[in-house]
């Protein structure tokens, strides 16, 4: 699993409908709102290489855990 921070380049009204858009595509992600525009998302490898192709969205790679 690889956890990204996705963060909309456009207002907070437009990334709830982009954000719907994205839960509604990857259904097997888990999307927690850190603020109205940024996402902290866990996915897959392959859904997590799509979403950081998304455009509008902003993505950063979450530090891997301390183990």
């Amino acid at each position: 699993m690889t956890t990204l921070t996705l963060t909309f380049t456009g207002t907070p009204g437009q990334a709830r409908k982009a954000l719907g858009e994205l839960l509604l595509r990857y259904r097997s992600a888990y999307f927690v709102e850190r603020n109205s525009h940024e996402y902290l998302v866990t996915a897959d490898e392959r859904t997590a290489a799509e979403l950081a192709a998304q455009a509008q969205w902003s993505i950063r790679r979450a530090p891997d855990p301390v183990r």
